[in-house]
């Protein structure tokens, strides 16, 4: 019974520490990407036997991504998205999308309310698990050889894997691209705000 008592603290011990090891990295891996200042990741998403390839670019607390036939722009605290196959251009406040788990505006700051965070390790390299406190899918958040850059993200298992691999990053002096409706001529426009 001793033993059983003194194995169940030990086990709660390295928890508690492998969880403080895993929202260190996280922060350790912020730093990083804050410290760029203006930055754009260049990534490919691998799901369902496809590929496709995007972008993301930071410039303060604006954002834009683009892959395949989507663009989302985030400008003065609003969300444009633009869905090129529907013909749609979605607009919302960026705030209303702040649990979206790799929110440029907000890092990882709200991660540890949603996710259990824990330090692993994924092919080798230093990784962070997040698993979802209610429902969802695992993620891996893979690290480079430095430790805190990403090198991939992994969400799911088996045959609902899907894997977004960075393929370069980049500190960026070239400004966003710029939303502008005219440039989407026929488009819907759904506003929430």
């Amino acid at each position: 019974m001793r033993k059983t008592i003194l194995f169940f603290l030990l086990f709660v011990t390295l928890s508690a520490w492998a969880d403080e090891r895993g929202e260190k990295r996280l922060e350790r891996i912020a730093r990083h990407y804050s410290a760029m200042g203006n930055y754009v990741v260049s990534f490919e998403l691998l799901a369902d036997g496809g590929n496709q390839k995007g972008v993301l670019a930071v410039n303060g607390n604006n954002s834009y991504v683009k892959i395949a036939d989507s663009e989302v722009f985030v400008v003065d605290s609003v969300r444009y998205e633009v869905r090129s196959s529907a013909k749609e251009i979605v607009v919302d406040r960026a705030d209303a999308y702040e649990k979206e788990l790799f929110d440029p505006l907000k890092g990882f700051a709200h991660i540890s309310k949603d996710f259990e965070v824990e330090e692993c390790e994924v092919e080798g390299r230093v990784a962070v698990r997040l698993s979802p406190k209610r429902s969802g899918d695992v993620v891996h958040i893979v690290t480079a050889p430095d430790g805190e850059s990403i090198s991939k993200i992994i969400y799911g298992s088996g045959g609902a894997l899907v894997e977004v691999q960075v393929r370069n990053t980049q500190k960026s002096t070239e400004p966003l691209p710029h939303f502008s409706k005219e440039s989407y001529k026929g488009f819907e426009l759904i506003d929430f705000r």
